[in-house]
């Protein structure tokens, strides 16, 4: 399940997914070349070429929707600026210009977390430092962006813990650094969210890519498949 708004671009042959609704369970498979996954969203996905996946930042990237005829255009850009691209160039292709929180009260708490992804253990302290009660910090900070602060609070974790895997530490060193227990609350909470162990992630050979300067995913190639991040506070 994605937290961050995702866009999801084909740079080759189409792609499918298919996503989970509650009402409906998983609904068909379904051929891409390009889709916005909104946050929050349980989704399948089997690419066959390289794709770029944009992972828009809640607190500052527009989640107005984007129409069909700007996602084209953009995908088109990318193509044409295969195989690398920039980070601000990928996202102004979607007409996606950086700009600052509305909210800087609820700012200041996302960048302590970025600072310091494992601090806020509890939400009171969170509100504290935006100068809000509780109740009013929980509606603000859903408000500003567009999801819970205990789930984007567990989002920065998980990057942290790629971070920490893509610079060679081991699921213990990661574990740390994220604020988790023990390697097998990292583990037992990645499977939660990813569908699968940390573990289980490596052991496929894939290859994290963390830099902030590229944007493309190849999937080409199932023995070692790459993951990269893209913007995100």
């Amino acid at each position: 399940m994605n937290v961050a708004t995702t866009i999801a671009v084909s740079l080759r042959q189409p792609f499918e997914l298919r996503t989970w609704a509650k009402s409906a369970a998983w609904s068909p498979w379904r051929p891409e070349v390009i889709s916005v996954i909104p946050s929050e969203t349980l989704h399948h996905l089997k690419c066959f070429g390289p794709m770029a996946f944009l992972y828009l930042d809640p607190l500052t990237d527009s989640r107005n929707p984007l129409s069909n005829a700007v996602l084209v255009r953009g995908r088109e850009r990318l193509k044409l600026a295969a195989p690398q691209i920039g980070l601000d160039e990928a996202f102004a292709a979607f007409g996606l210009m950086p700009h600052g929180p509305r909210d800087v009260r609820i700012a200041r708490v996302v960048r302590e977390i970025e600072r310091r992804p494992n601090a806020f253990g509890r939400l009171q302290d969170a509100a504290a430092l935006a100068c809000l009660s509780p109740s009013r910090f929980r509606a603000r900070f859903d408000a500003e962006l567009g999801l819970p602060f205990r789930r984007y609070r567990l989002w920065r974790r998980m990057a942290t813990v790629m971070r920490t895997i893509a610079d060679g530490g081991s699921l213990t060193e990661a574990a740390h650094a994220a604020g988790f227990a023990s390697s097998a609350h990292l583990s037992s909470t990645f499977r939660r969210m990813f569908g699968l162990t940390a573990s289980d992630l490596l052991a496929l050979g894939v290859v994290i890519d963390v830099s902030e300067d590229i944007v493309l995913s190849e999937c080409e190639h199932a023995s070692q498949p790459k993951v990269h991040a893209a913007r995100a506070a």
